[in-house]
């Protein structure tokens, strides 16, 4: 499981990288388990969306929307954030993923921004998770 430093450090990367991008679409690999939202709400609350923010709470990760929605984000044991575009990051747990051709068979979400970068959620383990909700409930989550 990555580290409290370690979950920070992906902020961090996302942090300068992510605010101001506008989410195009999202591709789920794994549904409901890693992304267990409605498409219904994807569509109202994620698509046409700009990030806001990119924020941590202890080991989690929220990207935060325009459109007062948040994507919360857990790692768990090998779960990975992998940003492609004119720049790249990845942070998470170490394997041929951060450097590979994405999407690979440990993608579980894919978010694709209007300018043509993409946000890949892998997870080994298939452990970790993505979730769409209200920034404001973010804080009432069972484990903050």
């Amino acid at each position: 499981m990555p580290e409290l430093p370690e979950v920070e450090t992906v902020r961090r990367g996302l942090a300068e990288l992510l605010p101001g991008r506008v989410v195009a679409r999202a591709m789920v690999f794994d549904s409901p388990k890693s992304f267990p939202n409605a498409p219904s709400d994807v569509e109202q609350f994620l698509y046409g969306a700009r990030v806001t923010a990119v924020r941590r709470r202890a080991k989690v990760l929220m990207i935060d929307l325009d459109t007062r929605y948040s994507l919360v984000v857990h790692l768990k044991m090998t779960g990975q954030l992998i940003f492609r575009g004119a720049q790249s990051f990845a942070g998470g747990h170490p394997n041929d993923s951060l450097i590979g051709e994405l999407p690979d068979r440990s993608t579980r979400v894919q978010i694709e921004f209007s300018d043509g970068s993409r946000l890949f959620f892998n997870d080994q383990r298939k452990f970790g998770w993505v979730k769409l909700l209200p920034t404001d409930e973010v804080k009432n989550l069972p484990f903050m």
